[in-house]
């Protein structure tokens, strides 16, 4: 049978960040975070700042999409006392003032956080959190003090990012064939974008809880795949239940609810259910090559099949054609 574990491989590197881009990222996150601690020590006398990484840069899972643009989120935690918290749309023109001349791209005030764009196709979202309490060590976010996001449309939110990277660096230990699976499912989503799939988080959290190891990349993809239908296809699986819970903060939110309407829902399940059975499909294939093409319609153009080399004396032996008995006998 097909084994494409090389080509899988091969795959990895073509969507994985290189070493110069994520040194590139580091840099500019860097800049920016001097360009913030400036302003704060200049301008803010009743707060002080630091910073954590967040996303999928900060757990290795981060992939560079098709469209060539990638990204950082890089928390920027604001600490005071609770009678000098501002407003989010405060916290947000502070670190618009501290930012907005870092690049000659403009810089974008969203919902959520302060978008700095550069020039070479990446840009940084700052998400601005508050506390009340620092430990004074990088562990400030062990804190009974829950850091509360600044959401312009929506107030201040509990929420603990570095929380979750933690649980998933526990959950990833040791495990280099999850996060390439990870890897993966958001080349795949990439590919199907205009499926509107669900989100970077959700196929991460689904990939910790129904990862099964296996020697190969294609096997352990696709078994991860049947698994994460078997547990969320209330279609046609019972007692499946389509629904996704935080590991943390906060734990009662099914981020499936934002996938739940009929045409998104349908859309995923229809998409997951295609991917598994051309998966199976080229499991049982004798031609690598044809079972790269079954990969591929999902994958996308970046799955490497141009590169793949058959065996083909091995591949000749599953095609011989057995004699024919002849009795020499007139019909």
């Amino acid at each position: 049978m097909a084994n494409l574990h090389d080509t899988f491989m091969e795959f990895d590197d073509i969507i994985y960040l290189s070493p110069q881009k994520k040194s590139e990222l580091r840099t500019s996150r860097n800049s920016i975070r001097d360009d913030i601690t400036k302003y704060f020590n200049e301008k803010r006398d009743k707060h002080t700042v630091k910073y954590k990484g967040q996303g999928s840069f900060s757990t290795n899972t981060c992939i560079l999409p098709i469209s060539g643009e990638y990204d950082v989120d890089d928390g920027v935690y604001i600490f005071g006392k609770e009678e000098d918290r501002p407003t989010p749309q405060t916290a947000h023109n502070w670190i618009y003032e501290a930012v907005k001349d870092r690049t000659n791209q403009d810089t974008i005030d969203k919902n959520t956080c302060v978008r700095v764009q550069y020039a070479r196709n990446y840009h940084v979202d700052l998400p601005i959190y508050y506390k009340t309490t620092d430990t004074k060590d990088e562990y400030f976010f062990d804190s009974e003090d829950i850091p509360e996001l600044a959401h312009k449309g929506k107030g201040w939110i509990e929420s603990d990012p570095y929380a979750f990277r933690k649980w998933f660096i526990n959950e990833a230990r040791g495990k280099d064939q999850l996060k390439r699976i990870i890897r993966y499912l958001k080349a795949w989503t990439d590919n199907k974008s205009y499926l509107n799939l669900p989100s970077g988080m959700v196929f991460t959290i689904l990939a910790v809880e129904h990862f099964t190891s296996m020697d190969r990349d294609d096997e352990a993809l696709l078994k991860t795949l049947e698994n994460i239908q078997e547990a969320i296809d209330d279609v046609k699986f019972w007692p499946a239940s389509y629904s996704c819970y935080r590991p943390t903060v906060d734990t009662t939110e099914n981020l499936m609810d934002k996938y739940a309407s009929e045409t998104r829902k349908k859309n995923f399940l229809e998409a997951l259910d295609n991917f598994i059975i051309s998966g199976k499909q080229a499991l049982e294939l004798k031609s690598k090559k044809d079972a790269c093409a079954k990969w591929q319609r999902h994958l996308g153009s970046r799955f490497p099949c141009a590169n793949i080399v058959e065996d083909d004396e091995q591949l000749a032996k599953s095609f011989v054609v057995p004699d024919v008995i002849r009795d020499n006998k007139s019909a």
